[in-house]
């Protein structure tokens, strides 16, 4: 059974397929508040567990960036330490 697309502001069911974006998805007009949205598709991200603590000072550790399967972390003493780390899922 398909998911039922919803309007992201109002919550609606009543859309019409209104053209599409750049890339070819496929782009809808909420009838009810006029919103135009492209349903996206929520990735899911990898389970983070306690933040981690900097090999270098011992201080706490802050997310620098999230990729496919993998999260880094950089010393929140940053920049003075330089200390960083990686998790992979």
């Amino acid at each position: 059974m398909a998911a039922t697309i919803r309007c992201p502001r109002c919550g609606a069911d009543a859309l019409y397929a209104y053209g599409r974006i750049k890339n070819g998805k496929q782009r809808f007009l909420c009838l009810m508040c006029n919103r135009q949205f492209v349903p996206v598709k929520k990735q899911s991200s990898p389970p983070m567990a306690q933040r981690p603590r900097c090999p270098l000072c011992g201080s706490a550790m802050h997310v620098y960036r999230r990729q496919s399967g993998r999260i880094r972390f950089r010393c929140a003493a940053y920049p003075e330490c330089r200390g960083y780390s990686k998790i992979t899922a």
